[in-house]
């Protein structure tokens, strides 16, 4: 198995553009050629000049598992990376190594899947190396897991990803939707069994004509955002980062650690609702969520109402005239 060498990549990379000569990649000039002959094979643009050196032009289109292990230092998640080119549901590849918890953390990425899915049975599709597609294994305490706490915290993460890279505001669309100025870019979809798997769809690289004609006017990604193609080894390694630092945060102060940011960045508090409860419906004005105690509804011309968590089924903001989604 061929290691490709991160840390040359890293010094070409932080040349900006700019020709390094090749004697200071190393003072054994074979085995340096040799490294680039293999980054290049990778799929990493690179510029050779007789002259001047080698210039980096742009990451790979294929996710490199060694660029994201690479010095990562976290706690829990990421301690195991795979990366597969075709499965049908990362969150099924990962569930299945629930039955040992020292697998506790294992990222699985995919560059395609052929049944991936989101919550209520609707289906994630995304083009192949275009976006990331991944899961993480998790052995949570009861605590954790017996709560909405899960997409928190990969609805959290991601949403402060989406926010670094775009340098826009990332709102989580109750309960596990990421979306910028109103259009989807991710989301998330959490399954429990003998552990719990946390799925995340984030759109990478999908161009304008990759979204289909029912998604053009609701979906965008970070290519668009941009202006650009991103690095998605460097955005799914900055991910992994997110949610190691959530999850480890929860195992030691309980899953209120995520209300703050979770509050912060809801698109819907301080909102006129529709809500889906078991019950029924009801509508008024959402305000405030709590991983704990629930969500708090103002509910004209009565007290605030607290509907715990696993009682809300679906939450859509109402038009100005309150007859439904806006």
């Amino acid at each position: 198995m061929i290691i490709l060498n991160i840390p040359l990549i890293h010094r070409l990379r932080d040349a900006k553009g700019e020709f390094v000569p090749l004697a200071e990649l190393g003072a054994n000039l074979v085995a340096v050629r040799a490294d680039l002959d293999e980054i290049e094979t990778f799929g990493f643009a690179i510029e050779r000049h007789p002259y001047q050196g080698v210039a980096y032009r742009g990451p790979s289109r294929r996710l490199c598992p060694d660029q994201i292990e690479c010095g990562l230092d976290t706690l829990r998640i990421g301690r195991r990376v795979a990366v597969w080119n075709r499965v049908s549901s990362t969150n099924d590849l990962a569930a299945r190594a629930a039955q040992s918890s020292a697998n506790e953390g294992l990222v699985v990425l995919a560059e395609e899947q052929t049944a991936g899915r989101g919550r209520r049975g609707r289906s994630w599709t995304a083009p192949p190396r275009s976006s990331i597609l991944m899961s993480v294994l998790l052995f949570p305490s009861p605590g954790l897991a017996g709560t909405p706490w899960l997409t928190a915290l990969g609805a959290v993460a991601t949403a402060e990803v989406v926010a670094d890279w775009t340098g826009l505001d990332a709102r989580i669309k109750w309960p596990n939707d990421v979306r910028v100025g109103g259009r989807k870019i991710a989301g998330i979809l959490v399954e429990r069994g003998s552990a719990a798997v946390v799925g995340i769809g984030l759109n990478a690289n999908v161009a304008f004509d990759d979204l289909s004609a029912e998604l053009r006017a609701t979906a965008t990604s970070l290519c668009l955002l941009g202006g650009g193609p991103v690095d998605r080894s460097e955005l799914a390694r900055a991910l992994i980062v997110r949610l190691d630092h959530w999850y480890n945060r929860g195992l030691i102060g309980g899953p209120e650690t995520l209300n703050s940011p979770w509050r912060e960045r809801s698109e819907h508090l301080g909102q006129a609702v529709r809500m889906t409860t078991t019950s029924g419906p009801l509508f008024g004005r959402l305000d405030d969520l709590d991983l704990l105690r629930g969500l708090t509804l103002a509910v004209p011309d009565d007290r605030p109402r607290q509907i715990p968590n696993h009682e809300v089924l679906a939450l859509s903001p109402l038009d100005p005239e309150g007859s439904g989604e806006a």
